[in-house]
């Protein structure tokens, strides 16, 4: 491969791949937090109230005063985040492939962030990060980013390709796999496969990916890089496009699902903005049908006025 389409590949096409990244996530999550307030579950115990349960549930709740715990609530949802807590007490089977795929993901962040910082270190001082380092900090930082890299690479591939494993074996899970789920996991499949075999043939040391995670910091991308390291760069970067506009996007929407749904417990005060937002939705127009359901009529029409079956008309 010419010097040229490498260059293109590891500077200009990872520069914007990041970019479309960046502002097509923070696109759709702008949009999420401006759509109407969905439905609450109203199911108790809300994670922020901690021991307290609800105020809801308290007699006279409203001269009750209102409590927010951080704590109690990141240790709920942490525990879900990390290790998929309900999946492993519902689903245990599918949790042994869906764990070790999002940790391998996990990890693979970290390890980019090592990488950044190994790359800004170099950048600075000039000391290379490496086995041989003379620093023990460095030979540290090198033997974890290493290990950190290696695990992610091997614990996504061993859970994507579990997972991709089930749904195609598994005759219960093909029906609610459609075609866009199997090309999630071969994106992925191929993701994880191609930086494992990367890391194994061209560069076991991650020196060569540091240096490169170097070269995009200083707007210098290399050329010539290895013809394994360039198509997982291709891939990275399709991925990173290609994930604001997919279901992988729940990483960010589960924020929405876990404060608007499951625990939005805020109160309607009379003139607060709930109550305005509330009174706005009441005028969406219903543009479905059914035999009790007023054409085009708005929700309050629809439970203010009750209109005649055709069945009743008849009579």
């Amino acid at each position: 491969m010419s010097d040229a389409i490498s260059w293109l590949i590891a500077g200009p096409f990872m520069y914007l791949a990041a970019l479309v990244f960046v502002a097509a996530t923070l696109k759709k999550v702008v949009s999420i937090a401006k759509m109407p307030r969905h439905l609450r579950w109203d199911l108790y115990p809300v994670a922020h109230e901690g021991p307290a349960g609800s105020v809801y549930q308290k007699v006279e709740f409203w001269n009750q005063p209102r409590s927010f715990s951080v704590v109690h609530e990141l240790a709920e949802m942490v525990p879900e985040m990390v290790l998929l807590k309900r999946t492993f007490l519902y689903n245990r089977r599918m949790w042994n492939f869906s764990f070790p795929m999002h940790f391998g993901l996990y990890l693979m962040i970290i390890w980019l962030v090592m990488l950044k910082v190994g790359a800004l270190v170099q950048l600075a001082t000039g000391i290379v990060i490496s086995a041989a380092s003379t620093g023990l900090w460095a030979q540290v930082l090198n033997a974890v980013t290493v290990m950190v890299g290696a695990g992610g690479l091997a614990m996504g591939l061993f859970g994507t390709a579990g997972l991709l494993w089930m749904r195609l074996t598994d005759e219960e899970l093909k029906d609610f796999s459609a075609p866009v789920t199997f090309f999630n996991l071969y994106l992925l499949l191929a993701l994880f496969g191609v930086g494992f075999a990367a890391f194994i043939v061209s560069d076991p040391s991650f020196a060569l990916a540091r240096n490169y995670m170097a070269s995009l910091i200083s707007f210098k991308p290399m050329a010539g890089l290895p013809v394994l390291m360039l198509l997982e760069i291709v891939l990275l970067g399709a991925f990173l496009i290609y994930l604001p506009f997919s279901r992988m996007l729940h990483f960010a929407a589960k924020y929405f699902f876990y404060h608007n749904i499951m625990w939005d417990d805020e109160p309607v005060v009379k003139g607060g903005e709930l109550e305005k937002a509330i009174g706005g939705y009441l005028h969406y127009r219903v543009n479905w049908s059914a035999s009790h359901i007023k054409p085009e009529g708005s929700w309050l029409e629809q439970a203010t006025t009750n209109p005649a079956r055709p069945d009743q008309e008849a009579k």
